[in-house]
């Protein structure tokens, strides 16, 4: 199997785990970013020589910075879309993003070429949105209280920040390509971007929510982020944006398991729903990986 294969798989299980410690944090939405915030500084203490890598190339620096940047207005929107809807249903939302990457994929990178890659990919997706979607439908619990209306709008609105922040990295990797700077040093630039937008947000964070749960859910939250999208860095350098993406956010499914079995988000009766809802999407990504 591909390598790129395996670092995809990587992504999938800890992206589809690091917004889960969210839900035991008692900071919600914007005030539970900067905890966040917190972790990705101690992960930079120990980044200093890499951020000092990419710094030496201007081009890289800044892109992978603006990816931060644009990561954390996804994030920040994600955060206020798990006070409204559940983890299942707001990481569906969040899929938009596979075919704003897949769109930079094909159209701006040239990632597939024939026929054939751009109907596997088409369809790929597709199965991926449908399965998605056949989990949104699912009515929550009924200890959940949901307001669809506003998950549904920040939701989406994080989809479309993290379908293009991933765009400055791979641009700066196709116009200026640098053999002695890896995907963790763009992660290190990454996390820097984040970092600052995360702390600022503390002006809007009461003193009362500055606890241990807080600041270890925070902790949790970007250990998870932070490993998951260094093997996604990989697996996109290996396989592209227009595929990588998409086997990525099939980590949907992972968050159906944690609202299943750990915060019982849906009731019983709905489980056959999310098993469909689940082989539609592994239908979609075998279809994606077919693609080359």
């Amino acid at each position: 199997m591909d390598s790129g294969y395996l670092y995809a798989f990587g992504a999938f299980l800890f992206i589809g785990s690091y917004l889960m410690p969210v839900r035991f944090a008692t900071a919600k939405g914007l005030q539970f970013f900067p905890f966040m915030g917190l972790g990705m500084a101690v992960v930079l203490l120990f980044r200093f020589s890499s951020l000092a890598a990419l710094w030496a190339h201007p081009l890289w620096f800044w892109g992978s910075v603006l990816a931060g940047v644009l990561w954390a207005a996804g994030q920040t929107l994600a955060n206020i879309t798990l006070e409204q809807v559940s983890l299942a249903k707001g990481s569906v939302l969040f899929n938009v993003n596979t075919f704003i990457n897949i769109a930079f994929g094909l159209l701006v990178f040239h990632e597939a070429s024939g026929l054939r890659a751009y109907l596997f990919l088409l369809g790929g997706g597709i199965l991926l949105f449908l399965g998605a979607w056949w989990v949104a439908r699912i009515s929550p619990a009924s200890s959940q209280r949901e307001n669809l209306k506003k998950g549904i709008l920040y939701g989406l609105l994080a989809g479309l920040f993290w379908g293009v922040y991933f765009s400055p990295t791979k641009a700066v990797q196709v116009w200026d390509p640098q053999p002695t700077l890896s995907s963790l040093d763009v992660l290190s630039g990454m996390i820097l971007g984040g970092t600052v937008p995360a702390l600022a947000l503390f002006a809007f964070c009461p003193k009362g929510l500055w606890t241990t749960r807080n600041i270890a859910a925070g902790m949790g939250t970007t250990v998870l982020w932070a490993s998951g999208t260094a093997f996604f860095l990989m697996a996109n350098q290996a396989l592209g944006i227009s595929r990588a993406i998409p086997i990525v956010n099939a980590s949907g499914l992972v968050y159906a398991f944690w609202s299943l079995f750990v915060f019982k988000e849906f009731p019983l009766s709905a489980w056959p729903k999310v098993v469909s809802g689940t082989l539609i999407v592994v239908i979609g990504v075998i279809l994606m990986a077919l693609s080359n």
